[in-house]
């Protein structure tokens, strides 16, 4: 560790050439970041997000998914502004498929090509603000040596890389986050006004990057009663600074509000009345207008996720329900081996220095703590993005901890290079498939599919028109799970998906590209829609695993079904009840022996008012269903049978 030790004494000799570092770090994190977006094709919500960010700036109408709150949107949105695209200022009631329908023919009507990467470039300005302040954190709290590991492992952190510029919410609350918790850490060692006003401002932004960051309320009134319990024993000591911090936390929360109000454009509510929010708490806050009501409903809206209708697949098997170990389990499938060793050997490091630095590693952990133990609370499987608020302080602690014991162990000294070189390497080699990225315990990116969903985001479309270039001249056919259609970037192939709705060829020849996320939904349409290509191992793999190559003659027949059943809603909302009973006729012969399509077909039966012929079809739907993994649904369908179709409205997603 001589070289360090010297290395560390001549930037504490001029402090000022110190920030070569960060800098330099920062440029590397940068250049991977846009370098490897700009080869991504739209993400799945990013066109929604940017077309609700844009209707608030231009129409004042917070309806349009207003469920997340508008920082992220709002950023995103800056370099549209001296584009002047036009939009459609009537307001878009609260339904998924039709929001995003509306948002794709918004999106793809422009230049959208340079639209997505200017939007990305902006919203990669909170991807750049944390690696800054990792080093920020990481320096304050434990020193040099830790901010240069801690932001090495941030700059070659492939979930970070993979989100960092995308138009979604999750890097904004990543970066936020450890900003409001950190300034609240600032507080506590200099007791400054201003700092508890700038608290307070770092937790409003953190509350208007994404309802997730809400977790930051809890930490900081944890934070505030447990650090000083831990330095000061003494009752009557520890008690008033336990008051103190209590206050500060009050006034922080009290600042945070009219932040929020700000993000709203201080209106209340930009819309006819809707329904009250569902619990006492949050019904007395939209009584008393306390919060904008659109924050009010996105809170509500998360509450209100029910939990059995919620199935997931994990580890090649679907569960009827989220698990627990979901997220633990991403954290260990996503992350590096490296990264996951170095957090292994920082523990005994974090034991040894904690008397020394108890404050800092309570900052550190305690929020990471909070925020993992309530995604293991959580029904919602959604990915490895969902827990990335945890990484940054994962990061410094174990940078921090690993440090310290290479201080008592001799042998650490060649760990630590030997971790950041695999780290790093195992990071660039996924590049610039980082949103597949599974690390070499799990065999990499290209097996990610076989243990996680959501692997496809609908990020590799330009990767399949260059494989088609190169590798096939031959027929090709895209099964995509995603509403924008793939021939946009693949005029050559023919796409087909639940969503288009579309006749499908009952058999196909040649090349046809599959979404891995269909392999692993629980969509029973798109279940149906993949069956021929579940249980055979792809010729190849594009984007990692995103997109998977299957290349013969295929019994497409189920894959023809699902486009009938897609076909079949889009009929029922156009009331073409006829041709919506001929689709589902025809879904059934192509797949007579799965559930689904006679469920559709009992669906448009009880909408012509044929009661009994709708209950028949409902109880062989019913009879098929049994011992599906998708068990939960027999639970609605029975409820559906002995209630009659009374209230069947719409085919269930």
């Amino acid at each position: 560790m001589d070289m360090i030790s010297e290395v560390r004494d001549f930037f504490e000799n001029h402090p000022r050439a110190e920030w070569l570092i960060p800098a330099v770090l920062c440029l590397i994190f940068m250049a991977q970041l846009l370098l490897s977006v700009r080869q991504l094709s739209q993400t799945a919500d990013e066109a929604t997000h940017l077309y609700a960010g844009y209707r608030y700036l231009k129409c004042g109408d917070e309806t349009f998914s207003g469920e997340h709150p508008p920082l992220a949107r709002l950023v995103a949105v800056l370099p549209l502004l001296p584009r002047h695209p036009p939009v459609n200022c009537t307001p878009v009631w609260p339904d998924a498929v039709k929001q995003a329908t509306a948002a794709q023919a918004w999106f793809y009507s422009q230049d959208w090509r340079a639209v997505l990467f200017q939007s990305r470039m902006a919203v990669s300005v909170f991807a750049l603000g944390l690696c800054i302040l990792v080093w920020v954190m990481a320096r304050r709290m434990f020193g040099l040596g830790t901010a240069v590991l801690a932001t090495l492992l941030l700059v070659f952190e492939p979930n970070i890389l993979a989100n960092g510029a995308l138009v979604m919410t999750d890097t904004v609350v990543t970066a936020l986050l450890p900003l409001a918790v950190f300034s609240f850490y600032l507080w506590c060692c200099r007791h400054s006004r201003w700092l508890v006003l700038f608290s307070g401002i770092a937790l409003g932004l953190t509350l208007l990057a994404k309802h997730s960051g809400l977790i930051a309320v809890p930490s900081l009134v944890i934070l505030a009663i447990v650090d000083p319990s831990l330095r000061n024993p003494a009752i009557r000591r520890g008690g008033k600074e336990i008051f103190r911090n209590l206050v500060a936390v009050g006034i922080m929360c009290a600042v945070a509000v009219p932040v929020i109000w700000t993000g709203y454009g201080w209106h209340y509510d930009l819309t006819p009345a809707r329904e009250p929010a569902a619990t006492h708490v949050l019904l007395f806050v939209e009584k008393t207008h306390l919060l904008p009501l659109a924050y009010v409903e996105g809170i509500a809206a998360l509450k209100q996720i029910p939990a059995s209708s919620a199935p997931v697949f994990i580890l090649g098997k679907v569960y009827p329900s989220g698990q627990w170990f979901f997220y633990p389990l991403n954290l260990l499938i996503r992350c590096t081996v490296a990264t996951l060793a170095a957090l292994l050997l920082a523990c005994g490091g974090i034991v040894l220095g904690f008397k020394l630095r108890s404050r800092e590693y309570l900052f550190l952990l305690i929020p990471a703590a909070i925020f993992i133990a309530l995604c293991i609370r959580s029904t919602v499987s959604g990915g490895i993005r969902y827990v990335l608020p945890v990484l940054p302080f994962l990061l410094i602690a174990g940078a921090a901890g690993i440090l310290e014991l290479a201080k008592r162990v001799q042998w650490m000294k060649y760990v630590v290079p030997g971790l950041l070189i695999l780290h790093a390497a195992s990071s660039l080699r996924a590049f610039p498939n980082y949103l597949s990225y599974a690390n070499e315990l799990w065999g990499g990116p290209t097996k990610t599919y076989q243990y996680l969903p959501w692997i496809d985001a609908g990020q590799s479309y330009w990767q399949v028109r260059q494989y088609t270039e190169s590798h096939t001249s031959e027929d090709c056919w895209v099964l995509t799970k995603w509403q924008w259609d793939p021939e946009i970037y693949v005029p050559r192939c023919k796409a087909f998906s639940y969503w288009k709705g579309k006749p499908i060829s009952p058999s196909m020849r040649g090349t046809v590209f599959v979404s891995s996320s269909l392999l692993t939904t629980t969509n029973p349409a798109e279940v149906l829609g993949a069956e021929s290509f579940r249980g055979i191992t792809p010729t190849d793999t594009i984007g990692g695993s995103a997109m998977l190559v299957y290349k013969g003659d295929f019994d497409t027949r189920g894959a023809a079904s699902m486009g009938a059943i897609g076909g079949v809603e889009i009929a029922i909302s156009s009331r073409h009840l006829a041709e919506a009973l001929e689709l589902s006729d025809y879904s059934i012969q192509m797949s007579p022996r799965h559930f689904f399509p006679h469920y559709c077909r009992s669906v448009v039966l009880s909408k012509l008012g044929r009661r009994d012929a709708a209950l028949q079809e409902l109880e062989v739907a019913r009879s098929l269903l049994a011992g599906d993994p998708l068990r939960t649904l027999e639970l609605r369908l029975a409820g559906e049978v002995q209630r009659g179709l009374d209230r069947t409205s719409r085919i269930p997603r």
